[in-house]
């Protein structure tokens, strides 16, 4: 009769070790879990802002491509986009737009303009380049004055790319006239 009795008496504990072995292993998961949704919290903002900062630089583009096609405007160009205002902090993408640049003027063989063999439209190639910010600040500020010093920049992103008009007509020279708006073109 004293070996049952003895036989439970040393298990009267065992319940109590496996069930807190099961808290523990539980609460390990749970903390892991935690730091795993924080990192991808994390990730997931900085590849919203990363695509922001794209688009508003690929914006740019449109934007630069659609002056040149619409008035023959050239110039460098300064846009303030997607801009967020919540109390006195503002978000926005700035995009600094550098001048068009033609680099390549061929004639343009399939343009019925130039059939008397004087060519008067052209294929031209013009480079150009988009600067895009996505920046935060306090107060105020237009978007053209130098960014403010407590201004938090959360991304930039920079496009260079060509782009080819034909039929075109001979592009103005004094959009390549301007050394220092040039060297804002990088390829």
């Amino acid at each position: 009769m004293n070996a049952p009795s003895s036989f439970r008496r040393s298990e009267a504990g065992s319940a109590y070790i496996l069930t807190l072995l099961a808290l523990v292993v539980l609460t390990v998961l749970a903390i892991a879990l935690v730091f795993i949704t924080g990192t991808e919290v994390q990730l997931a903002t900085n590849e919203r802002n990363t695509n922001r900062t794209f688009y508003a630089a690929d914006s740019g583009i449109g934007v630069a491509a659609g002056q040149a096609l619409v008035s023959g405007n050239y110039g460098p160009n300064l846009l303030l986009l997607n801009e967020t205002v919540v109390g006195n902090t503002h978000v926005a993408e700035r995009v600094e737009i550098a001048p068009m640049a033609p680099v390549l003027l061929v004639r343009c063989d399939w343009c019925p303009a130039n059939d008397d063999g004087v060519p008067e439209f052209w294929k031209v190639n013009h480079a150009t380049t988009a600067t895009a910010q996505r920046l935060a600040w306090n107060g105020s500020w237009d978007g053209e004055n130098p960014i403010p010093p407590e201004a938090q920049l959360f991304g930039q992103k920079t496009l260079s790319v060509m782009i080819e008009f034909q039929p075109w007509p001979t592009p103005p020279v004094e959009s390549i006239a301007d050394s220092a708006a040039l060297q804002k073109i990088k390829f």
